[in-house]
Order: structure tokens, then sequence, then C-alpha cells
């Protein structure tokens, strides 16, 4: 059995066709899929060891928001594909899965594996694994804004890149930029933003932590230290060119635990969705992760 963990809401607007597709193309090859499209049926499949006694993988069918869910529900051991479907598919991009049904069904079929770091970040007791990056400072009070709006249905549930438009206009008239403090062994560095990385690209794919890997066993960081729309910018435009790190006002390193914390609580999020408020505790599990190997991977 394939489990396929789908979202209707991802930023594909013809995710359910698509999904139809991927599950017609996996019965031809072989495999008993069953398309899970309810989060809370999603995490009840996953939970339940009977169910998942006879899974070879489960299928992520969606963005970087649906790998991060499933990733965090999914039981130790078993291999996780995605079909990417969502706005920026930046886990797909990095670990060569395509808007392939075909290839992703010979992929499943050859059954060839990799181990992946994951980081795993801690905020009042409680626990939470990403795939790519965690963040705090204004991007992350954008992933709040964005959650909130989406809760109250002011925001639709459909992610595109323009709905973050009115969460970053508001955060960028309203955010103070309150310094964040991160302690990682003997370094220590203070900043309005800090990101913690387990992959190279940000949204955009733009090049943020280009050493980062999920397979060295250690989290990049780094942080920008001016907080203010000048200096946004000004780090934007290096990070585009890919300039950022050489700068004075850029502190970065390397390190297996970390941690996070603020005068004031400062948002956190992680792979997109929101983790509360500094402080955060920060490890990294090296091979948490199995993952199916994509073809062009």
């Amino acid at each position: 059995m394939i489990v396929v963990a789908a979202n209707p809401y991802s930023g594909a607007s013809d995710n359910r066709r698509r999904v139809e597709v991927l599950a017609r193309e996996l019965a031809a090859g072989g495999e008993r899929p069953r398309v899970v499209w309810d989060a809370r049926e999603r995490a009840a499949t996953l939970a339940d060891r009977a169910a998942m006694a006879g899974c070879r993988a489960v299928v992520a069918a969606g963005g970087d928001g649906t790998v991060a869910q499933v990733i965090n529900e999914l039981p130790p051991g078993t291999p996780l594909a995605v079909f990417p479907a969502g706005t920026e598919n930046l886990f797909a991009a990095a670990y060569g899965f395509a808007d392939d049904p075909a290839a992703l069904v010979r992929a499943l079929a050859a059954g060839r594996t990799r181990a992946l770091d994951l980081g795993r970040a801690s905020v009042l007791g409680k626990s939470r694994f990403f795939a790519l990056m965690l963040s705090a400072g204004l991007d992350a009070e954008v992933v709040r804004r964005l959650a909130e709006w989406r809760a109250a249905g002011v925001a639709l549930r459909r992610i595109r890149r323009a709905s973050y438009v009115a969460p970053l206009a508001a955060s960028l008239l309203t955010y103070r930029h309150p310094p964040v403090h991160v302690v990682a062994g003997e370094s220590t560095a203070s900043g309005a933003y800090c990101v913690v990385a387990n992959a190279p690209a940000y949204a955009l794919d733009l090049p943020l932590a280009p050493g980062a890997r999920a397979d060295d066993g250690a989290l990049d960081w780094l942080v920008f230290e001016r907080g203010s729309l000048a200096a946004l910018a000004t780090y934007s435009w290096a990070v585009w060119r890919g300039r950022h790190l050489g700068r004075d006002d850029v502190r970065m390193g390397r390190a297996t635990r970390l941690t996070l914390d603020a005068a004031a609580p400062v948002p956190v999020q992680a792979d997109g969705d929101p983790l509360g408020t500094t402080p955060v505790e920060v490890d990294v599990v090296p091979g948490a992760l199995t993952v199916i190997s994509a073809e062009r991977f």
C-alpha cells in the first residue's frame, strides 16, 4: 500500500485532478494507493500501526506545508516521497521530486532510499520537526499573521505567493524588529532576524544558506543584525545576489544545538508554520527521515 497524503488547499488549483492521475499511475504500476484528503484522517491513518503495517511509503501530495505536517506524523522508518503541488515546493526541488506521476511511480518501484537529517524545535515543552528551516523575526511574523487570517476566514485557505502580500505589508508597518539572541555552543550573536537552516534555499529559491545540507549532522545558522526597512531592502538584494555571507552585519555558523531567545517574545516559524514565540531550543536529529530517492537526484 502507498498512502497519498493530499492537501486540497495547496497552491495548485487543480490538485484533485493531479492526485487522481497519480493514483491511477500507482494502480497501473501494481501499487495499492490510499488517498487521504482530510488532515484529521491523515493524522489518524499515519498513527494507526495496523493500517500502516503494510505501507511501503507515504507520498505527500502538496507543498512544503504538507510535507512539514506529514514529517511530523510519519511513523519512524516509513519512506517519504513528494508529489509537488504547492506554491514554493522547496523540499521537492531540493531532493529531485518533479510534477511527474510516472517518474514518481518508477522511483517508488525502485525502492532506493536515503536518510536525511531533521531539525527539531522545542517551544514550551512541545517539539516539532522541520526539514527546511526555522526563523525568528519578521518573516515569522508574516507567517503568524497569515495563519491567523486564514483561521478567521479573512484569507483564502489556498496559499499562493500573492497570499503573503497583505500580511507582509501589515508586518512591515507594525513590526519593531526586537533583537534575537542566539547561543550555539561557544558562539553567540544578536540581531533582528535569525535563520536556522537544514537546506540551502529559502522562498523564491533564494540561496539563503548555500552551505546547508541535510546529511551533514549539523544545522547552519545566520543572524542579520540590523532591523529596519532600509536594512531589509539591503539584505534582500544581497541575498538575491548571493553576497550576504560576506557582510560585516551578517553572522553565521554551524551547530548541532542552539538556543534562540529575546527580551520580549519574538515570533518563530518552521517550514512555513507558526511555532509560537521565543525562547526556542533547536537541535539536529541525524538521519531521522527516510526519503525515496527520486530519479533525477
